[in-house]
């Protein structure tokens, strides 16, 4: 038996409502939600993912990415990552704890960024406190 291929699209209100739970299941940013600017993984009804552009006057920023727990490790991370980067107008930032993960995507560290990346990162470390140091990354190029 085949299983169904994963799909990547923007959510229904019932999928956003469930991303909005999950976000706070995982601790990712909840700060300012809606259902546009989220892109979401589904193999068949099932919700597997969903990550965020979200879009500032100078810069976008891709953020609240996440996968649930038995999907983690399956490539469904990545491949949001790669709907999200095309969907994003640049330049494209994002702060994380796992730079690794998204350097293949062709995104690198950065010690300058904008003011809005700036208030992200101050956030993410009052706000979202983990061991793990934050870091911000901007989006160069599809990486080779």
């Amino acid at each position: 038996m085949m299983h169904d291929p994963v799909t990547i699209h923007r959510p229904s209100q019932e999928a956003f409502a469930r991303i909005v739970e999950l976000i706070g299941r995982f601790e990712l940013d909840d700060r300012s939600l809606s259902a546009s600017e989220f892109l979401v993984a589904y193999q068949g009804n099932q919700l597997l993912g969903f990550g965020r552009i979200r879009k500032y006057a100078t810069c976008s920023e891709l953020c609240s990415l996440g996968v649930v727990e038995p999907r983690r490790h399956q490539g469904i991370g990545s491949q949001l990552v790669q709907a999200l980067v095309a969907d994003a107008p640049l330049p494209l930032y994002l702060v994380c704890i796992i730079p690794g993960f998204f350097q293949p995507f062709g995104f690198r560290l950065v010690a300058e960024y904008p003011a809005e990346m700036s208030d992200k990162l101050l956030y993410c470390r009052e706000a979202l406190t983990v061991p793990e140091e934050y870091v911000v990354m901007k989006y160069e190029h599809r990486a080779a």
